[in-house]
């Protein structure tokens, strides 16, 4: 009887650490999608891509781990999120020419137009 339960224990973990791999999987190709949609019509060099490519992943890294700090109450997480955000579209606006980070502020605004419209 205990062997069961040893081996059912077993099976779980091995299930949810290959569930959280998957989840990790999908949640990187999600970025990688949205990052090519957000940047497909800016006719990049490959330099800046890679530049974004960087600053874009480090700033998913450094989301993420404000998101999962149980110190921070909500407001802090989103005031520290916006500071993060504000940085972040800095950082991107000397990666990017003006007219390409005007191209770039248009596309994501309507993004988010779009996504508010969908919920309501």
């Amino acid at each position: 009887m205990k062997r069961s339960y040893l081996i059912a224990a077993a099976i779980g973990i091995f299930s949810l650490s290959a569930s959280y791999a998957q989840d990790s999987t999908k949640a990187k190709k999600g970025m990688e999608n949205r990052r090519e949609a957000m940047y497909s019509d800016l006719n990049l060099t490959q330099d800046q891509k890679d530049k974004l490519k960087t600053l874009d992943e480090d700033g998913f890294k450094q989301m993420k781990a404000l998101r999962d700090d149980q110190s921070l109450s909500d407001d802090q997480k989103k005031s520290k999120m916006m500071e993060m955000r504000k940085t972040q579209k800095e950082a991107r606006d000397k990666i990017l020419t003006k007219e390409q980070s005007e191209k770039l502020d248009a596309k994501m605004k309507e993004m988010r137009a779009k996504r508010s419209g969908a919920g309501s």
